[in-house]
């Protein structure tokens, strides 16, 4: 642990002193996009749909046999919480419903690794600003919570909570992506994960 709290505060201070925050102010759909990233949500460049105050996300599938996703995300007054509603429907088969909740300010650590091989192994972090980063693990008690319920009249799950998100650098896109929604994780919603201390 000792050795990643290096790593963590000179990500912190690069976000920090990139001049897009000091110059720029998030739009409502670039915070929407920073939750969505974090949730794995429109990658391969999928366009969401806008519906009022939130945006819908489909799934990109080829196969009719495959199972098809759509999530409703909406992040309302408060920037750094956002709530979101998915169905997963298998073909010929009910949906399952999830509600769920993120909360930006609860992220307590950073983490980049230059494999998913190192992210398991939780191994060799690299700094988050590297090249060579290709997964970035952000954890926090509590970080998103969610319950699920399905159509079919089994009875709704409680609700459980993960402590992490996980955000995936496969292509340029993907690292903008994630640039962009852990510059907002630190300079709009004030993470532990980012402070100075």
């Amino acid at each position: 642990m000792a050795r990643r709290k290096p790593l963590i505060i000179a990500a912190a201070m690069f976000l920090l002193a990139m001049p897009v925050l000091a110059q720029e102010t998030p739009t409502d759909a670039d915070i929407r996009d920073a939750h969505a990233a974090l949730l794995g949500l429109a990658r391969d460049d999928g366009t969401p749909e806008k519906d009022g105050a939130a945006a819908v996300y489909y799934s990109i599938v080829e196969n009719p046999d495959a199972p098809r996703l759509v999530t409703r995300l909406e992040v309302g007054g408060a920037p750094c919480r956002s709530r979101f509603m998915s169905a997963l429907q298998f073909p010929n088969q009910w949906a399952t419903l999830t509600f769920g909740m993120v909360d930006l300010r609860r992220v307590t650590s950073v983490v980049a690794y230059a494999s998913a091989d190192d992210m398991i192994a939780g191994v060799k972090p690299v700094p988050v600003d590297s090249e060579k980063a290709v997964q970035i693990v952000l954890t926090g008690k509590d970080l998103h919570c969610s319950s699920r319920m399905a159509l079919s009249g089994e009875a709704a799950s409680d609700p459980v909570c993960s402590d992490r998100l996980d955000l995936t650098l496969t292509d340029a896109r993907e690292k903008e992506r994630a640039r962009k929604a852990l510059a907002i994780v630190a300079g709009i919603c004030k993470a532990p994960a980012f402070s100075k201390k």
